[in-house]
């Protein structure tokens, strides 16, 4: 029992990994779109593509995940990204 416990959760540390790489690459492309934005004087804040975003989250998540999970977790993956200046 106890390997076949060991076995998801070595699964579940690969797929945090991944997550944490994609999270990373996520947050140098907002950069770019930051500096750009300021480069061009647009208004940093765009609360509608947020929005659009959960929207198109939530239907590609089809059910399996209620909307107030993946906000969650989304906005809390923005709020992060907008706190950080500049990333390797």
């Amino acid at each position: 029992m106890t390997d076949r416990i060991d076995k998801h959760r070595q699964r579940i540390d690969d797929l945090d990994a991944q997550i944490l790489a994609l999270i990373e690459q996520r947050v140098h492309e907002a950069i770019s779109i930051r500096k750009l934005k300021i480069e061009n004087s647009i208004p940093l804040f765009t609360p509608e593509r947020e929005e659009a975003l959960i929207q198109q989250l939530v239907k590609q998540s089809a059910g399996k995940l209620p909307r107030e999970v993946i906000e969650n977790i989304w906005m809390t993956i923005i709020k992060g990204g907008k706190q950080i200046e500049d990333i390797g």
